[in-house]
């Protein structure tokens, strides 16, 4: 169906009005639930930055550059050109994912999924049999393990682990962590989880205190991408411990929950306003993570923000790219009366659903979400899965459905909730928005 033709169905259902490109408290509530694993413990304020201690790994390769580069980039040679990645690495430890499911296939390919909870513990469900856990993975001694992302094949993940720190009373997240350790995590045909494989730890002054919210890893695990706290990311080859910074340019900022891979050399993000209020090219943008140049030059716009965000800040910030790179898939939300202008109070009724778009002409392919309305800060509306080709589509607002080549109805599947709203969990294809 032509892209304009499905604007105007949309226009029956809500009057959108104008974007307003600016921090959406949604999202901030959704960030806050994310990280209130983190911080469940932590009444009192915070305090100083501890020190960053020594933390005894055995590695081989040492953290080699600043975690910023200039902003223009490397020079070009592609991911073999890469400087060392910051961190201290585990030689010989990475190990590929397995293939990827065939084009098409239905969601039941993929099984599992894994959720961090409280007290550090990472457990393991059938997403389509039960909210049962049938197997949980501890926290080694001395961490706590709080992220987790999926690679394509439901079987490789990649979880993350701070180091140090205070914990209030012995529980929580620890304050102020020295440093944060990322390990692959393997699970059998039955889902049982294998020993965690230390692959490389960060020292809390290359990425912040605040750590590592938000990274995900690549189809075959061999890159994995997180946000930075200057408003960019950075991205790392598992495989040869090389990376490559991406400082934001034009005083624009990445969307901390886009990203988004697709194969092992494009990824998906959003671009948006920080100190520039209107800096060039923002939304839903690709990049090419070999190619020369800086953040903007070296990616391309495919949605511009107000194609799918028109509700004064009330918007989603987590697209999925289709692991074969051919389409993005995009929360949008549009307002449908009274919505409040303000950039401290939301107001109104918003319209969300979830929207399909060739990443070859950025024209719409689908909408493949039933469109919710409801008062702010409402439902919430995300893609949580899809086939390799974005035939097949599993989204959530405020209740499982699933795209079938053009198609939509409810599936039943048990994510975790906190009402009609998705808690954080990992699931293929790996995107770090839930």
């Amino acid at each position: 169906m032509l892209d304009d033709t499905l604007h105007e169905q949309l226009a029956g259902w809500v009057r959108p009005l104008v974007d307003l490109p600016v921090p959406d408290v949604r999202v901030l509530r959704r960030r806050a639930r994310r990280r209130v694993m983190r911080r469940a413990a932590v009444a009192a304020a915070m305090t100083v930055v501890v020190a960053a201690a020594a933390v005894g790994i055995s590695a081989n390769l040492p953290s080699g550059r600043p975690a910023e580069e200039p902003a223009g980039g490397p020079p070009e040679g592609g991911i073999s050109s890469w400087p060392a990645a910051p961190g201290t690495w585990t030689r010989g430890a990475w190990q590929p994912a397995g293939p990827l499911p065939a084009a098409g296939a239905a969601p039941s390919v993929a099984p599992y999924i894994l959720i961090p909870r409280y007290e550090g513990v990472i457990q393991v469900r059938r997403v389509f049999t039960s909210v049962t856990t049938i197997a949980t993975v501890p926290s080694p001694a001395g961490r706590y393990l709080a992220g987790v992302a999926s690679a394509g094949d439901d079987r490789t993940f990649v979880v993350e682990a701070a180091i140090g720190g205070q914990r209030q009373n012995g529980i929580g997240y620890p304050m102020n962590p020295t440093a944060f350790a990322f390990y692959e995590l393997r699970l059998g045909a039955d889902g049982q989880p294998g020993p965690l494989r230390l692959l490389f730890t960060l020292p809390v002054r290359d990425v912040g205190s605040a750590g590592v919210d938000y990274f995900t890893i690549s189809q075959d695990a061999s890159m994995l991408a997180y946000p930075t706290s200057n408003g960019g990311f950075e991205t790392i080859s598992l495989a040869t411990g090389q990376g490559r910074a991406w400082p934001p340019v034009d005083s624009g900022a990445v969307s901390p929950a886009s990203l988004s891979w697709a194969g092992d050399r494009t990824l998906a993000f959003e671009w948006g306003a920080a100190n520039n209020r209107h800096p060039p090219g923002i939304g839903i943008r690709v990049l090419e993570v070999a190619a020369p140049g800086n953040l903007l030059q070296a990616s391309r716009l495919i949605v511009a923000y107000s194609r799918y965000c028109a509700a004064f800040g009330g918007c989603r910030d987590d697209p999925v790219i289709a692991p074969d790179g051919s389409a993005v898939i995009v929360p949008m939300a549009v307002c449908v009366r009274a919505c409040a202008a303000s950039e401290v109070m939301r107001a109104g009724v918003f319209t969300d659903s979830v929207v399909e778009y060739s990443t070859r002409t950025g024209q719409t392919i689908a909408y493949v979400a039933s469109p919710v309305t409801s008062s702010f800060p409402g439902t919430l509306c995300e893609p949580v899965w899809t086939d390799p080709s974005g035939v097949q589509v599993v989204t959530s607002c405020g209740h499982p459905e699933w795209y079938d080549h053009g198609h939509v109805s409810r599936i039943t599947a048990y994510m975790p909730m906190n009402g009609t709203n998705l808690l954080p969990f990992a699931w293929q294809p790996g995107s770090a928005g839930v």
